[in-house]
Formats: structure tokens, C-alpha cells, sequence
């Protein structure tokens, strides 16, 4: 998987907002970027290049599979250095799930849950610590985001719980339907990290993300309900082209005719 996502790199467009998705090991929930990557607006690559990564107007860390060992194979491999030069130099972080608790102080695995260490120290780009524990959760949300009134949909898989350290103001950048706050931003609003997987299906959470960046390239947008239909019309075509179509009609006719029949 790791390798056709890397195919996904390649030189970046004039007039496009770089997103640099950090490539892990363990990296899950792919499917969070297949809608910012279709956003005319974005160029998107997956990379855990430290060049890449410095070129990169916006920068996502994914959800992982095991939090504590991509976050060691960062600091091993000098991305974790890389990120953090760019958030200072202005780049937008993004953390999504376990992206959002490397992006914290601390990562602590006191039960082992994720393996034999039981203690990370975090990206330090937000004041929150993270607390491995066994039980998953597991739940389908509707929230909004950053005070705006936009309603959007995600889901939440994950094992952990985030809280701001001691002495930390809380600053959660979703509030959620059923009264829950989920996340955490800077007083910048260029270091966000959230919970919920699909946060990016959103389409007014990406021109939130995008809006930072939008003049490179004027104000376009894109219409994923549009998209989504023209995929849809596409799937019909190429059923039409490769079924009789006639013969299915008849088939179903003959059923429908049947199951009336007294």
C-alpha cells in the first residue's frame, strides 16, 4: 500500500496548495484524503521525504495503527524534525486520530496496549497528552467545527484519550451533536488535531483548511456533489456498455410480474 501511495508524488503544479500527507508505516484509514485529493485546488502527496515535507503549504498526519511506533520511526528518520520546521516557518499541521496524538507532549502506553513502550514524548506542536487504553471506540458523529454553524459528519475508531496538560486552557476545535468537544487548535488556528476520521469528507472543512492558502490560486472551488454524480453517471455508462440492458429490463419485468401474480 505504502508504495502506490508514494506513486501519488510528483512534481507540484503552479498554482496549486501543496498538502503533504506524512506517509507512515502503520498508516490507516486511507480513504480520509481520496476527497482533498480530487479538490482541483490541491496538489496532494504522500510522502515521508524531508524535502517534500518543507515544500508543503499544508501538512496531514493520518491516523496509525500503533501511534507509538510511527512516532518513534519520525524522530529516527528526521521527519519529526522536518515537520516542525515547517510549522515554524508556517505551514498548517493537521492531526487526525493518532496524527493528533503525536502532535501532542506526550504519548503514554501504560498497559503495554500498543506494545513495550510505554512512554513518547510528542511533536510538542499541541498542549495535550494522550493516554492509551484498551478499550476502542467506535461511533458514527455529526459536529460542527470551529465555531461555525456548518453541520458535518465523521466517525471516531480509536483507542486513547486526549486531554490538554496541566495549565493548558482547553481549546477543542469540534463540538459535537451529542454535547462532547472533540480536538484541540492553536490560538493560530495552523496546529489542529481531531478525533474523527472523514473530517475531510466535509466540504466546508476543507475551505476552512484551504482558506489560509486560497491566494495562490484565486477562488476556485469544488463541488464534490457535482463530482460525486458525474461518478455516478460514469458507472452507469460503463454498466450500459457491458450489460444487455434490454434482457435485464425483460428479466426484471417477468419478476416483477411474477411477484404480483395471485
Amino acid at each position: 500500500v505504502s508504495y502506490l501511495l508514494e506513486r501519488k508524488n510528483g512534481e507540484a503544479p503552479a498554482g496549486k496548495i501543496n498538502v503533504a500527507v506524512i506517509l507512515l508505516r502503520h498508516l490507516s484509514n486511507f480513504t480520509d484524503f481520496n476527497v482533498l485529493e480530487r479538490d482541483e485546488r490541491v496538489h496532494l502527496y504522500y510522502t515521508n521525504n524531508v524535502d517534500d515535507i518543507t515544500k508543503a503549504d499544508i501538512i496531514l498526519l493520518p491516523g496509525s495503527k500503533n501511534t507509538l511506533d510511527d512516532l518513534y520511526e519520525l524522530r529516527r528518520n528526521g521527519v519529526a524534525q522536518a515537520i516542525l520546521k515547517a510549522s515554524q516557518e508556517g505551514a498548517t499541521v493537521m492531526g487526525i486520530c493518532g496524527g493528533y496524538q503525536m502532535m501532542g507532549l506526550e504519548v503514554r502506553d501504560p498497559e503495554g496496549v500498543e506494545g513495550n513502550v510505554r512512554m513518547l514524548p510528542g511533536l510538542g506542536l499541541l498542549p495535550v497528552i494522550t493516554t492509551m487504553q484498551g478499550d476502542k471506540v467506535t461511533r458514527q458523529v455529526e459536529f460542527t467545527f470551529d465555531g461555525t454553524e456548518a453541520l458535518c459528519k465523521g466517525y471516531e475508531i480509536h483507542m486513547g484519550r486526549t486531554v490538554p496538560a496541566e495549565g493548558s486552557p482547553p481549546s477543542p476545535f469540534n463540538q459535537l451533536a451529542d454535547g462532547r468537544e472533540d480536538g484541540y487548535q492553536d490560538k493560530q488556528k495552523k496546529c489542529l488535531g481531531t478525533y474523527i476520521h472523514g473530517i475531510l469528507d466535509n466540504q466546508p472543512f476543507i475551505d476552512f483548511l484551504l482558506a489560509p492558502y486560497i491566494g495562490k490560486l484565486g477562488q476556485q472551488t469544488f463541488d464534490y456533489t457535482a463530482f460525486k454524480e458525474e461518478q455516478y453517471d460514469k458507472l452507469a455508462e460503463h454498466v450500459r456498455k457491458h450489460i444487455n440492458m434490454p434482457l435485464l429490463y425483460d428479466i426484471l419485468e417477468k419478476s416483477r410480474m411474477f411477484a404480483t401474480e395471485p
